[in-house]
């Protein structure tokens, strides 16, 4: 080939490989109605009624059923690059026992907390075994075959 016509299709391919890498953008939860949020009213609205306006939440408290929560997330990504979480929006619906809102409270990306895992490695107790114990540690331990009275087509 000639150069001219090298460096035409060298160019071509990296535009369109360049052109490949297009951000992505993600909305995921629930978008809920700032006006529909701000109606609900503490100690008059149930849960009911809340599931009524909102809908389902997103999740539930772990050991009570007396805080719900809506999620919302917009983010974005470049190829195969980590996703970016550009907004983040939760609301946070608390109850009291007998079913009546107390709080409407919300977060944003502003109030979230990254934590560090204290170990990379969970330690554990008992024998440390080499590659080639692990292999044929078993040989001899269990009997050969199953149950002996299973008969065939049973």
């Amino acid at each position: 080939m000639k150069s001219t016509t090298k460096t035409i299709l060298i160019v071509t391919i990296a535009v369109l490989a360049l052109g490949a890498c297009s951000s992505r953008k993600f909305v995921r939860g629930y978008m809920a109605d700032e006006a529909v949020i701000s109606s609900i009213r503490a100690q008059v609205d149930t849960r009911d009624s809340v599931k009524e306006m909102l809908g389902s939440p997103s999740s539930v408290a772990t050991f009570d059923n007396d805080n719900w929560y809506y999620y919302s997330k917009k983010s974005e990504s470049l190829a195969f690059f980590k996703e970016d979480i550009t907004e983040l929006n939760i609301i946070a619906v608390r109850f009291d026992s007998d079913g009546y809102v107390t709080a409407v409270d919300r977060y944003t990306l502003d109030d979230r907390k990254n934590i560090d895992p204290v170990g990379e490695t969970t330690p554990t107790h008992g024998r440390e075994l080499s590659f080639i114990q692990e292999l044929f540690g078993n040989i001899g331990r269990f009997g050969a075959g199953g149950p002996s009275n299973v008969q065939p087509g049973n």
